[in-house]
This record gives C-alpha cells, structure tokens and sequence, in this order.
C-alpha cells in the first residue's frame, strides 16, 4: 500500500513525460497492480459498452494484455512483470487487517439485502476477485510475455528496482508509491498506473527519484517518508527539513528503511535467486513451499476471500480432505542437494494453519496433517477416485470445460447435508446469476472445491519435482494424480464470477442430464424444484420489494460513476 500520503504530497513532482521521450525505454511492471488496474480498465469498458455485467477473469486479464502491447507498440519493451512469490512475516497484521477488512464490506453488502435476493455485487470491487494476480500470471504465461513473467521470492513491488541494474533506460509501473524510495540511476522514472493512459493517445505522468531528491537537497527520500509516517499532518516544507536531521542509525529509522535498501541476502544482482521460485505456482502455493523448505515446522496458509453468505458456513469446508491432502505431502520434508530447494535436516509438520472465514470473523484453522504412513493410503484413494471422476465424465462424453465443475459439484453434493436443486447448479455452471444470496454461496462452495483441487495439483508436481527419481509406495499415486490434475483449465476459464457475462455454448439438456448422473451415482435424492403457491407468492413480493430497492441503488451508482468517470478523463 506505500507509506500514506507520499505520493500525495510529492504530485508536484510528478510530471508529464512524452511517448516520443519514453521511446527505446525498458518497462518494469508490478505484476499485481497490473491486475487491479486492469480491472478498473476492464470495468471502464463496460460502462462505454452500457454493458450491464461485471467483467469477468478473461475480460480482465484482455485489458492487462491490451494493456502491455499498447506500450510494446510505442517502443516501450515490457522486459519483466513480477508477481508476488511470498510475503514478508512483517505484513502478517497487514495481510490479516486487509482480509478482514474485505470480509466486513462483504458483510456490510449482506446487510444491505438481508432477504434472498441479491443484487450483482460490482460494489464489492476487486474484493469479488480474490484470484486476480495469478489468473493474470496464468494468462501471461501463455502470450508473448510468458518469458518477462516472474514469480519473486517476495514482494513484486520490492524486486522492481533490481530489474533497472542493467537497463540504461527503464521506467516501472506500479501502483505502489513506495518505489519512489529506492536507489536508481538518473534515467529511471516511476510511473502510478492511474498516472497512464495508453488509448486512445498514450499521455504519461511520472517522477524521476533523482531528480526530487536533487530540487529537495535530500540525499534519500527515505527520510522525509520515515518522518512522513511519524506525522502525516506535518506540511511539506517541515517534512523537508525534519528529513535532513533524520538519524539514520537509530533503531526506529532502521526498522523502517532496512526493506528500501535491500534483504542482507541480496548478491550485486538479486535477481540471481529467482532460480529457487517454481514459476508454476499460484502466490499462496509459492510462499506454503517457501515455508516447508525453510525452518517453519507448522506453514500458515491465507486462503482467498470469497464472496459468500456470511449466515451460512464458511464455503471453504468445501474441499477440505483435498487440501488436507495436498499439505501432507509435506509431513516429512527433507531436500536433497539437487534440488532448488534449500538443504535442511529433515522435518516432520503435524499441523499446517489455515486463514479463512469462520462466522463472522477470519480466524486460524487448525488442519491436522496425516503422518508420514497414513499420506500414502490418502493419495492411493484420492487417486482411484479422480481417475474414477474423469472416467465416468469420460464414459458420458462431458465436454471438457464441465468436467473439473462438475467433479467439483460431485464434491459438494457429497459434503452438503441438503442438496441443492438441479436448477441452482445449472444457473451456477453456466454463470446465469439470479439474483440470489443461493446462487453467490453455491458460486463460494464451488470455486473453494475448484481451489483446492488446484492447490492439490501445484502441491503435486512439486512432489513430484522433489522426488523425481523415488521409488516410495506414493509416487505411483502422484503420477496417476498428475496424469488427471495436469489437464485443468484456467481460473479464467473455471472460475465464474457472480454477475459476468453468462457461458455461452452450453448444452443445458445434457449438463442437466449429467448432474441428474452424479446426484443418481452419489445416491441422492434430487430436490424438487417446486413451492406451494403460498410461498412462491411471499418470494415473488420479497423479490419485487428487493428489485426495487436495487434498482434505486444502481440508478444512483450509476449516475456518480458517469461523473466520476468523466472527472478520471477530464
């Protein structure tokens, strides 16, 4: 998030630059940011198109490419796009402070609708898109920027500065103010993506760091933003001159200044230890491996925050022995000398600690790890029934984009003490919202069962990475897991967002005809889709009340979008 306020009180340096300037430049781009902005992008478009939806993970990650090869087209080469490979233990309270903050607007929204009906949640914003940074990874992983894209072993924001060591000419795009911190060359310029516009004319506003600390007679900026975070209501002229007599070796301005300088860990290029990150992985997976191969003995993983009911149960007990699973292929975890994996004494985890909602709070969940004899029995079953799943959607001619949601809805149905009808899955399966807290908590339940058979494929390949060459009883289990796992598609192409735009192309008989299949092979009782004409009536008239009140909202949201959108291109 940057130290508050910095880029506020340094806008009057911030300048307009000229595409023909930029020419011949090497971009630099926060992974992550780019995501958020290109959601907004993606959001702008809609408006423009009067499109009625939310964009949806492809929509978006449409605009980051977009995007990127509008700067490509003015002679700008997109040399590197870092992504988040783990966080610092030092933002855990932030991390922790931001999920629970997304988790209170989602509360705040149910509040809002307290009846079955719910409106599409575009006020949500990003919250609606807790996979935005690595459905972009994924997605630039396979254009003509899959060799800039990089996994970190940190921070995305912290490793753009490394990048410019051997560009005469680089500028970085983030929206991260703290950049403006680090050390460059007199060349280097930092650019806050709301500060760009690509289309319909590229216009450019950015800062040289050099060139502030030159006008300020500061040697670093890193001292008017220490005193900047010890009072924001200080004025610009008293920050200036607290800064020049900062003492720069007392402990306090240490703590705050010891990330802008570097990790003791970094070589003269610290771009050298990026052959240590898998690149495959999703961000939550990186730092779970990061902590299993170093000293931590119980890992902690964040999951993502979905956007659910918060009156029912957490979505996440969805998926819950698959993810159980995936964490104990790490029980006992020893790396040898081949491995990128750092080498340590072998160690047995009993627990891995779970983030996630729980009532109306995110807590820690406890997950009890099987032990090193019982993992084995664990993958043999897991592995007889996927290779059960997809022989039977095999034998049925699903089409391959329904196969992993519907092995997923299988898992559900499973889990559920009450059924959801037919017509709920169907409507959730091709992303046709109806306006119901039903149809957004089923959504949860369905993308926490798609997660965690994601989590159980990356935990997979880098078992099977780490123990390439064994002959223990499981690695036949991985190899049929794999086998099954390494074909599913996209967060993109899985992960429906409540509100985007409906599937297209599917055969809603046959989709029905195979749900109908799994409730019959899982031997359950199908919910009738009928209501007394009592009770169809109260839902009606609850619905009708509800649309209204809707309606008002949206009406009013809409006219300050217009302005406020006019104001962002004015």
């Amino acid at each position: 998030m940057g130290v508050a306020g910095l880029a506020r009180r340094l806008e009057p340096y911030c300048t307009r630059i000229a595409a023909a300037d930029l020419s011949g430049y090497k971009a630099i781009v926060d992974g992550p940011s780019l995501a958020y902005h290109a959601q907004k992008l993606a959001i702008t478009d809609n408006l423009k198109n009067r499109q009625a939806h939310v964009p949806s993970y492809a929509d978006i990650n449409r605009q980051a490419l977009r995007w990127l090869r509008a700067l490509e087209d003015i002679n700008i080469k997109v040399v590197a796009i870092l992504f988040d490979g783990a966080l610092p233990a030092a933002k855990i309270d932030e991390r922790l402070a931001r999920l629970n903050h997304s988790n209170s607007r989602v509360r705040l929204f149910r509040t809002q609708y307290p009846s079955a009906s719910c409106p599409i949640p575009s006020s949500l914003g990003t919250v609606s898109y807790p996979l935005l940074a690595p459905a972009l990874r994924e997605a630039l992983s396979d254009s003509e920027f899959a060799s800039a894209t990089r996994l970190v072993p940190g921070e995305a924001d912290d490793w753009c500065m490394p990048y410019t060591y051997d560009a005469t000419h680089s500028v970085i795009f983030s929206s991260d103010s703290d950049l403006l911190l680090y050390e460059y060359d007199a060349e280097c310029r930092i650019m806050l993506f709301d500060n760009v516009q690509l289309w319909p004319e590229p216009k450019f506003k950015g800062y040289s760091p050099v060139k502030i600390r030159q006008s300020l007679g500061l040697s670093s900026l890193l001292p008017l933003a220490y005193c900047l975070t010890l009072d924001k209501h200080m004025t610009f002229n008293a920050l200036v001159e607290s800064a020049n007599g900062v003492n720069v070796e007392s402990s306090d301005y240490l703590d705050f200044s010891w990330r802008y300088e570097g990790p003791e860990e970094w070589e003269a290029d610290p771009r050298s230890q990026l052959s240590v990150v898998p690149q495959h992985l999703d961000n939550r997976l990186s730092e779970f491996i990061s902590q299993i191969t170093g000293e931590i003995t119980t890992p902690v993983v964040y999951l993502p925050l979905l956007v659910e009911d918060p009156h029912a149960a957490s979505a996440w007990s969805m998926g819950h022995d698959i993810r159980l699973l995936a964490y104990s292929l790490f029980t006992e975890m020893d790396a040898p000398p081949r491995s990128f994996l750092r080498p340590h004494k072998k160690k047995h985890r009993h627990t891995v600690e779970e983030y996630r909602r729980k009532a109306e709070a995110v807590s820690v969940h406890q997950v009890k790890l099987y032990n090193p004899s019982e993992m084995p029995i664990a993958a043999a079953e897991m592995a007889n029934n996927i290779s059960n799943w997809i022989q039977w959607m095999t034998a049925r001619q699903a089409p391959q984009d329904l196969v992993w949601p519907l092995v997923a809805a299988n898992l559900i149905l499973l889990e559920l003490p009450k059924a959801p009808t037919i017509s709920s899955f169907i409507r959730v399966l091709t992303g046709r919202f109806d306006n119901s807290w039903d149809f957004v908590h089923l959504t949860a339940r369905l993308h926490a069962a798609l997660y965690s058979l994601r989590m159980l494929k990356q935990c997979v390949d880098m078992w099977i990475y780490q123990y390439q060459n064994s002959s223990a009883e499981p690695r036949q289990h991985m190899d049929t897991l794999n086998r099954h796992l390494v074909d599913m598609p996209t967060i993109s192409d899985l992960f429906l967002i409540p509100g985007q735009a409906r599937k297209t192309h599917v055969d809603e008989k046959l989709l029905k005809e195979l749900l109908e299949d799994i409730y019959a092979s899982a031997k359950i009782e199908v919910p009738s889709e009928n209501i007394s004409n009592r009770k169809l009536k109260k839902k009606q008239n609850a619905e009708k009340k509800e649309r209204r009140t809707i309606e008002m909202k949206a009406e009013a949201g809409r006219s300050f979008n217009v302005f406020d959108l006019l104001n962002r291109e004015t």
